[in-house]
């Protein structure tokens, strides 16, 4: 299976070449085959049409965090998979999406995919073992754990999270809290692909993948 110009671009460093969520959709072929992305993307747009629903013209960041966590979260009941977490459907944003679990970067790139539609200045933030949201209007700069319903957190509260996962000393020093190219999810979202094939034995897939992952420019 061999990747659209527009997804060869984007991991040689255009940015504007597509949307993340284009680049999401398109990766999850790699797993089940051509999909009609037009479900997806329909299933963004009313998530974005009923959060700004909720809101009043110029709403404050906390009123955007509130109104996300209260359509993404405890409506659609989206949250993390922690029962199986390395299974390959966890990458795939339409199963994601139709299952309401996945990876903290799947999660994240609908949480980011919403935001956009809304112009709204989320970012993604890939950490150590970890992904998280960051919203940042200058006023407001706050952290969203999409794999735990959205929890808010600080700097402090991402290092204390990653101390548990990694156990590892130190990485108050080594982290940092910048937000992610969509160049760098896409590649992330790859490798995360090709290591459930590994870990599942399925080595045809996983060479597929890193076919896919040889694209991506240092």
């Amino acid at each position: 299976m061999e990747p659209s110009g527009a997804f060869r671009a984007l991991l040689s460093g255009d940015e504007q070449a597509m949307e993340l969520d284009a680049a999401a959709l398109e990766l999850s072929t790699l797993h089940t085959g051509y999909t009609d992305p037009a479900p997806a993307l329909r299933q963004l747009d009313e998530w974005a049409g009923q959060i700004e629903e909720m809101l009043m013209p110029g709403a404050a960041g906390a009123h955007f965090l509130s109104a996300v966590n209260r359509v993404l979260f405890d409506g659609a009941g989206l949250r993390g998979d922690a029962e199986d977490y390395y299974a390959a459907e966890n990458s795939c944003l339409p199963l994601v999406i139709e299952r309401r679990k996945g990876l903290p970067i799947t999660l994240s790139v609908i949480y980011l995919e919403v935001a956009r539609r809304l112009s709204r200045p989320v970012y993604g933030v890939a950490l150590p073992a970890h992904f998280v949201c960051q919203y940042n209007d200058g006023l407001v700069r706050v952290y969203v754990d999409v794999f735990d319903q959205g929890r808010l957190l600080t700097e402090d509260d991402c290092l204390e999270k990653l101390s548990e996962l990694t156990a590892r000393p130190g990485l108050r020093e080594t982290v940092q809290f910048t937000p992610c190219e969509k160049r760098s999810i896409v590649a992330r979202m790859l490798r995360n692909l090709w290591s459930s094939y590994r870990r599942a034995g399925d080595n045809a897939r996983a060479s597929q993948v890193e076919y896919w992952l040889r694209l991506v420019t240092p």
